[in-house]
């Protein structure tokens, strides 16, 4: 068994809870064979050791020979898998579809035409409330084999019922995968370039997003169509930064659900991802007056079903409960608590507790930073930005990484690292000039940046003046008010002419933002 499939069988075996692996153990030791009672023995130390360590297994378990483990891991492997579908069969319904399927073909083959396609019936109908085309498409496709190859009494309005109900599946079919398709890559060019940072990156993404979406009623369409539908367009509005589209598509989204409860128990996952878009939205618009109760919703809905979510769904709603929790400190410009709180998640992330993705992992530090700057915490915002600065990740997040390496220079320009700067200045210098459609606020910063080492302390203030009026005017065109959400230049602007803290000034803003919501509401 290769390496990267003995790390799949640990992990495998690491995320069982304590329920799963007794059902395993029962079914399996209830056999007695030998062989099936090594890998058995195999599991017990695995579990208890939690690293696949031959000599010491070798010794441990003198029954199983070296040559026997490749063929052991993976036996134990498929067992697993095996207990596990049996186990969860009836909590996931395309599980219990595909079983019902299989005992279809069986029926099949034992000649009891009739008996099969009572099943594939009931099956398709599991299917069709389930909103699942493609397993009803697998039904409809064994029921017309029996149907065509066997006399079972109903042929010719069963022929004319099993065609219509093919065509009506393959039409859902294709317009999910679509709408599917769209989404999906909408996300991917998210993860490459970001937001857009200028008319021609516009032009392209709506050029992109128009060809691609289908003409269709979103009334016509089922559960997942709609969602992949909203999802396109909150995708879409979102990199364009029209967040007041993108809230509105946002709660489309989280309304389906309220409107179909059942379906937050079917797809809880993509109900948590809703719920973090319309944050996500609200945190852009700098609208904390809506994005208060609207966290207070999602902390509500993790206390209610914490329980009985599976590790994805636990995954997902720790991302999505971390990152606003991180938000929220910076729409009240309160960071007393900040430091505990992202203590939390740097654990998360350094353990690998939840396997979030490296799009997350690099958003998260760059956060994480943000917060100890503004706490004037200048070692630990060195310390996370160094995550970023010290690797070179191509063609991923170019923003982050431009923000960080910018603030990474701040960062040790108010520490008085004069050396240090120099140094920092260079690198900064080299990795922007390779962006290839550099922002206007990033190019403004970047010509500042060069300007440092020149400038003398009784013109230093004067050079911050003129930076800051011409990022306050930079910050009023279209596409560039986002840059300064993650990169709040101005107010470390105004904190360096005013000579006060830097999260003393992101508070006074965001009390006057939120007073001014207030207001407008």
């Amino acid at each position: 068994m290769p390496r990267r499939s003995t790390d799949h069988l640990l992990k495998l075996i690491s995320r069982m809870n304590p329920s799963e692996k007794r059902a395993f153990k029962l079914t399996s030791t209830k056999k007695g064979v030998k062989n099936e009672l090594l890998f058995i023995s195999l599991f017990d130390f695995l579990e208890k050791n939690r690293e696949y360590d031959e000599p010491k297994i070798l010794k441990k378990i003198p029954s199983i020979k070296k040559e026997q483990l490749p063929n052991l891991k993976s036996n134990l492997y498929k067992q697993l898998l095996s207990s596990l579908r049996q186990q969860k069969r009836n909590t996931y319904t395309s599980i219990a579809i595909r079983e019902n399927i299989d005992y279809a073909i069986i029926l099949h083959s034992k000649g009891l035409y009739n008996a099969a396609l009572d099943l594939l019936e009931k099956t398709k109908k599991m299917a069709l409330e389930s909103q699942r085309s493609l397993s009803v498409l697998a039904v409809l496709e064994i029921e017309k084999h029996i149907e065509g190859l066997y006399i079972t009494g109903s042929m010719y309005p069963k022929a004319k019922i099993l065609k219509d109900q093919t065509n009506q599946a393959l039409r859902q079919v294709s317009v999910n995968h679509k709408l599917s398709n769209l989404s999906l890559s909408l996300y991917g060019l998210y993860l490459q370039y970001g937001y857009v940072k200028d008319d021609r990156d516009y032009d392209f993404i709506t050029d992109y997003f128009k060809n691609n979406l289908p003409d269709v009623d979103p009334e016509s369409l089922d559960f997942y169509g709609k969602v992949y539908l909203y999802q396109s367009y909150v995708w879409y509005f979102n990199m364009i930064q029209d967040f007041a589209n993108n809230y509105k598509y946002a709660q489309r989204w989280v309304d389906l659900y309220i409107d179909n409860p059942e379906w937050q128990h079917r797809e809880l996952t993509l109900y948590i991802k809703g719920l973090h878009n319309v944050l996500n939205s609200l945190f852009m618009a700098q609208r904390y007056d809506k994005f208060a109760p609207m966290y207070e919703e999602l902390l509500r809905l993790g206390d209610e079903q914490m329980k009985t979510m599976n590790r994805d769904q636990i995954s997902t709603f720790k991302l999505i409960e971390y990152t606003h929790g991180i938000n929220q400190f910076f729409l009240t410009g309160n960071f007393i608590g900040g430091s505990q709180y992202v203590d939390q998640i740097s654990q998360a992330i350094d353990k690998n507790i939840f396997d979030w993705d490296l799009n997350r992992i690099i958003v998260f530090n760059y956060k994480i930073a943000s917060i100890y700057f503004c706490q004037g915490d200048l070692s630990n915002t060195i310390s996370h930005l160094h995550t970023i600065t010290n690797q070179v990740y191509p063609n991923f997040r170019e923003d982050i990484q431009c923000f960080a390496r910018i603030l990474n220079l701040i960062a040790h320009f108010d520490l008085g690292n004069e050396a240090l700067v120099t140094h920092q200045i260079k690198a900064t210098y080299r990795y922007l000039s390779k962006i290839e459609h550099l922002q206007p606020a990033l190019k403004s910063i970047l010509i500042f940046v060069r300007k440092i080492p020149k400038i003398s302390e009784e013109d230093l203030k004067k050079e911050f003046l003129k930076l800051n009026i011409e990022l306050k005017s930079i910050e009023q065109t279209q596409f560039e008010r986002r840059p300064f959400l993650y990169l709040d230049i101005i107010s470390w602007l105004e904190s360096k002419i005013e000579g006060i803290p830097v999260g003393y000034v992101i508070s006074r803003k965001a009390k006057s933002i939120m007073a001014k919501n207030l207001n407008v509401s």
